[in-house]
């Protein structure tokens, strides 16, 4: 049951979260009436963590967004920074090979041409042929 003291939710959060030398991490919220603080060992669990430290002073935590800043070293920041740009080009190539794919597999139907050799053209399984024929994902 809530209390009836809760304050008026903000409805958008900015959550700090840092490592300490013993791998825990601090997480905390400030800018608000309170510094709300919190810690765990994982990073998953001190989201968590922080939810539930909000929802001790305010009325809209468990639907309030959470947005996250992790404090890194600048070398850590960069390495991340580098990878989410290498999996945003591998996500926008593996869609256009999708696409590429199942026009081929179209195209080499039409032609007459059975699954077993459109798999081996394609260098696909004959049931991932099918699948992508069916436009199954």
């Amino acid at each position: 049951m809530r209390d009836d003291t809760l304050l008026a939710g903000k409805g958008v959060y900015t959550a700090v979260y840092s490592r300490e030398a013993d791998g825990a991490w601090i997480v905390y919220v400030r800018g608000h009436r309170h510094e709300i603080h919190s810690f765990a060992r994982s990073l998953r669990r001190a989201r968590e963590n922080i939810r539930d430290a909000l929802s001790l002073w305010y009325d809209d935590a468990e639907t309030a967004t959470i947005v996250d800043r992790v404090e890194l070293a600048a070398d850590l920041k960069q390495e991340l920074a580098t990878t989410a740009e290498v999996a945003r080009r591998h996500t926008a190539i593996s869609k256009e090979l999708a696409v590429k794919r199942r026009r081929a597999i179209r195209s080499l139907q039409r032609s007459g041409m059975g699954t077993r050799d459109i798999a081996e053209l394609l260098e696909l399984s004959q049931q991932r042929v099918s699948q992508i024929a069916r436009g199954v994902r």
